[in-house]
Parts: C-alpha cells; structure tokens; sequence
C-alpha cells in the first residue's frame, strides 16, 4: 500500500487512540463524545461545504474542505463502531461486480 493510500489508516488510528484518551480538550474526543445526529450532522456540513468549494472556490479550498469531510467522515464511522475495512471491502466487492 502506499503511503497516500495509507494516510486513511493512519488517520484511523489517530482517531482510535484520542477516542479512549484522557485529553478532554480534544476536539475528536469532544465530537465523539456527542450524539450521533450531533456527529452525522457535522459531516453533512462538511460535505455541503465541499460542494460550495468545489462549485465555486479555489481547488485549494476544495482540497481543504474534502480533507474535512474525510476526517469527519471517520469520525461518524467510528460513532457507529463500522472499520474503514469494511467500507473497503464493499468496495472491492463492487469493483468485482
């Protein structure tokens, strides 16, 4: 694998780690502690500000957006206890299709 694919899983685990952490300021802590509709919401708002970037800003705005829907994609992923490799292997079951 290499190290851009990679960056998802390394990202995982960050968020793994700070989700069974004693820092209470962090803010993937903070948003795991929440609510899912609080956590799914927050990556909608990230998604929509994805699509404006991507429809009318910079492609540097539209980078930075997409890396925050990622990163907070992840996080809904994890408020749902669903692995990265799992969505991955759907999608390779799809390619096969």
């Amino acid at each position: 694998m290499s190290e851009k694919q990679n960056i998802l899983d390394e990202l995982w685990l960050i968020i793994e780690e700070k989700s069974v952490g004693d820092d209470e300021g962090s803010y993937t802590k903070t948003m795991l502690n929440k609510d899912i509709n609080h956590v799914a919401r927050k990556m909608g708002e990230e998604a929509i500000e994805t699509i404006v970037a991507a429809i009318g800003q910079t492609k540097k705005d539209t980078v930075n957006e997409s890396a925050d829907l990622i990163y907070h994609w992840l996080l809904l992923m994890k408020k749902l206890d669903i692995k990265p490799e799992e969505i991955y292997q759907e999608l390779k079951n799809r390619m096969s299709l």
